[in-house]
């Protein structure tokens, strides 16, 4: 049956003249009050509760701790017709939907120290932090306008305009801070920083490689102990220096590098990945120290999906340039995926397991291909015995907008 038309004034109105609007909120009492604080798990939310008054303030901090900064969550698939978003947390094993306007219809391409890339539809591409709503503008690139045209919007254009990106530091804390990002169908870096009109593309001027450009076809991209590191298929490392406006990239031995006796590739638990496919190849700053993490696992032919089965772990030795295999990486957690890969230690995020590797499913041109959409190749790797633990994520992954990634909450 068809509800009749409101009167928007004759709301405003009542809602005026309601008998709780002059309510004094503040002497709510407490039990009340910590009921409603708990059901304002996300951030921005119990921030506002928290503010309003000192009693608020005191049971929000009692019922959340330090409002959650830097906490891990994992920011699920959301339908682009709708401004319902969901986050699964670690701490609690569930999984929370909000409404974030901001988020609608937009295209995300990855997450960094706290911040996501979003694609909106009118040709621009902004820097947005989760808990702040704060916003910062970054150039469009000039070579997707010259190739998407009326196809801004399919979701298989989205994928090739950006495949990672990665930010210095905080935005709100930083005035000289840098973006890096992999960019087009060749798989470029491009850099640039914040204020600037275009993206700069990174030059080589030094190499020890012959037969390889590490130039294109990269997989990941991090800032480590101020420096940038990008990575192709395993066989080419990107090392970019930087100081004020000059970039200095020269390129080495990745962990896969065969050539000769350059390098040897570091010996395998060959029985722990007989048959097994290299699904991606991330790379991590854990303890200081570059990670290559390569990501192994199992192709079924009959809907074209991967399942990960192990990963494997290489040091860098940038002293000597060369890789070791290692097999744990103790007190720490690793999440990798479509975000910048993060590592914390694992007593200090609660829900975090330690020497584990937390991935998710970033398959995402695959996900748009077939008609199964998004699996759920999201879980945690334990490092000490090699077993693979899927996350039970009570939430539908059909063809969404964006690929579940990782996003640590922080400003």
């Amino acid at each position: 049956m068809d509800l009749p038309p409101v009167d928007s004034d004759l709301l405003r109105v009542r809602v005026q003249d309601h008998p709780l609007r002059n309510r004094d909120w503040s002497n709510l009492q407490d039990d009340i009050a910590r009921l409603i604080a708990k059901k304002l798990w996300f951030y921005p939310h119990h921030r506002k509760f928290a503010v309003a008054c000192a009693d608020w303030y005191r049971i929000t901090k009692e019922v959340h701790g330090p409002f959650q900064q830097n906490s891990i969550v994992l920011l699920l698939p959301y339908n682009n017709e709708s401004e319902i978003c969901a986050l699964y947390k670690l701490s609690d094993s569930r999984t929370y939907e909000f409404s974030l306007s901001v988020l609608d219809g937009k295209f995300i391409y990855g997450s960094s120290n706290g911040w996501v890339c979003l694609d909106d539809k009118d040709y621009s591409m902004k820097l947005i932090n989760l808990l702040t709503m704060k916003q910062f503008e970054l150039p469009y690139p000039s070579y997707a306008l010259d190739f998407i045209g009326d196809r801004l919007n399919a979701p298989f254009i989205k994928a090739d305009i950006m495949s990672k990106i990665a930010v210095s530091g905080s935005p709100l804390s930083s005035n000289d801070c840098i973006i890096a990002a992999i960019m087009s169908t060749f798989e470029e870096l491009l850099i640039c920083r914040l204020g600037d009109k275009s993206w700069n593309q990174i030059i080589i001027k030094e190499s020890k490689l012959k037969s390889y450009n590490c130039g294109k076809f990269l997989n990941d991209v991090i800032f480590l102990q101020g420096k940038i590191y990008a990575i192709n298929g395993g066989c080419a490392l990107l090392i970019v220096d930087f100081d004020g406006s000059n970039y200095v990239a020269r390129e080495t031995f990745g962990p896969c590098y065969q050539a000769g006796d350059a390098i040897g590739h570091p010996s395998r638990c060959e029985s722990c990945i007989e048959g097994l496919y290299m699904i991606r190849l991330y790379l991590a700053g854990c303890s200081g120290k570059l990670l290559a993490v390569r990501r192994l696992g199992k192709y079924f032919d009959d809907d074209g999906s991967f399942s990960t089965q192990y990963f494997e772990l290489f040091e860098f030795e940038e002293s000597k340039e060369t890789w070791r295999m290692i097999h744990e990486i103790g007190g720490e957690s690793l999440f990798v995926g479509q975000n910048e890969s993060i590592s914390v230690s694992a007593t200090d995020i609660p829900g975090c397991r330690p020497n584990c590797i937390y991935f998710t499913d970033d398959f995402y041109r695959g996900q748009l291909e077939w008609e199964f959409g998004f699996l759920a190749d999201n879980g945690v790797f334990c490092c000490q015995d090699g077993t693979v633990e899927r996350f039970p994520i009570s939430h539908p992954m059909e063809r969404w907008m964006v690929p579940a990634m990782w996003c640590q909450l922080k400003i």
